[in-house]
């Protein structure tokens, strides 16, 4: 449980209190049975629909009468400390759970709609998404790279990829095997999804002033080796990360752009200058998520991966960036993309070639 939450609730009691209350706490067990990752409660003709996120598919569970609608919702922010008054404007707000055994952290997000008002309710904590790099499906010949990467004692690696691709995942299993390096690792997330003993975790939080930008200010004052930036999300953070990097550290970071290529062009637009981007960007990792597939049954997903070492020869294109612009070709078939290791896991039998095309589109 982060520093923010005041209040565990424990859902595996059963409670009585209102039919929305026992309702809520049902909707919850049923998620986390399911191991989804995302409750949406979507306004609806006939009243709120409940879907839920599993294995990267948004699927129907139920449809709740209206006239308890209103009350569920209410109940999720009173339970999230948010103001059940406010419903013209979004809202976000956390509270942990404890089911089980286990504890869950769950971010809410509220949004009005022309219908009526949507909550999503992420779920964060599920100790079975913890893995090690081994873990994580890559091929050889980038699992050697990435190992190169995390070798390196100064300079930034990306992990990019959209929303949902496991890039948290894939940070924290960095983290994992930097433990134990004799080395002072601090993170900056928002939100802390899982607390690793031994790494100094920072949580975001808006509200009191502790942005990215100033928690990565803070951040050189503790003497740190080896900082992970939960994701650069603007020019500001973007040149403060890139700062530490050039100043001997070692910075982890995800990014939301499409593949590694990508990344060097997203922090270009941001405005970070290209020979300063090319004197400290180590590599890029970039996923995604697809269904991993035994006989046309779902197991669960996999990771594909493409993993781009700067070498000396592509920081010197980064640096004079219209050469970087024109030969991204070039650069790209130096090293295993998306759809080459997407294909070899078809070929492994570890998924198949309609997923490869629903999650990287007609490219193959």
């Amino acid at each position: 449980m982060t520093q923010l939450q005041h209040k565990i609730y424990q859902i595996d009691a059963a409670q009585k209190d209102s039919a929305a209350v026992s309702t809520i706490n049902e909707i919850l067990q049923r998620a986390l049975q399911a191991q989804a990752s995302d409750i949406h409660l979507e306004p609806g003709g006939e009243g709120l629909v409940v879907k839920f996120r599993c294995h990267g598919q948004l699927q129907e569970d139920r449809v709740v009468i209206s006239e308890l609608e209103h009350l569920m919702l209410n109940r999720l922010k009173v339970m999230a400390e948010m103001d059940i008054t406010e419903k013209r404007l979004p809202q976000d707000g956390h509270l942990a759970v404890l089911w089980k055994g286990q504890q869950y952290d769950l971010r809410i997000s509220s949004l009005p709609l022309f219908q009526g008002e949507k909550m999503v309710v992420r779920i964060l904590g599920q100790r079975e998404n913890m893995k090690t790099l081994e873990q994580l499906g890559f091929s050889p010949e980038n699992f050697r790279n990435v190992q190169t990467l995390l070798q390196i004692p100064g300079g930034i690696v990306l992990v990019c990829g959209p929303t949902g691709s496991g890039k948290t995942t894939t940070l924290y299993s960095m983290l994992a095997a930097l433990q134990g390096t004799g080395k002072n690792i601090v993170t900056l997330e928002d939100p802390v999804e899982y607390e690793m003993p031994g790494i100094n975790q920072v949580q975001i939080n808006e509200k009191t002033g502790l942005t990215f930008a100033r928690g990565l200010r803070s951040i050189l004052r503790q003497d740190p080796d080896i900082i992970m930036v939960g994701e650069i999300r603007d020019l500001e953070s973007a040149e403060i990360a890139i700062r530490l990097a050039y100043t001997g550290h070692l910075v982890l970071a995800s990014l939301h752009t499409s593949n590694a290529l990508g990344a060097v062009k997203r922090l270009v637009e941001m405005g970070i200058a290209p020979h300063l981007l090319a004197s400290c960007l180590n590599g890029v990792v970039a996923q995604r998520l697809v269904r991993s597939k035994t006989d046309g049954v779902v197991q669960g997903r996999i990771a594909i991966q493409e993993v781009m070492i700067c070498d000396k020869t592509i920081r010197q294109k980064i640096s004079q960036y219209e050469r970087f612009l024109e030969q991204q070709e070039q650069i790209a078939a130096s090293f295993i993309s998306l759809a080459e290791d997407g294909m070899q896991k078809v070929r492994e039998g570890k998924t198949d070639i309609e997923e490869i095309t629903a999650v990287l589109g007609p490219q193959l």
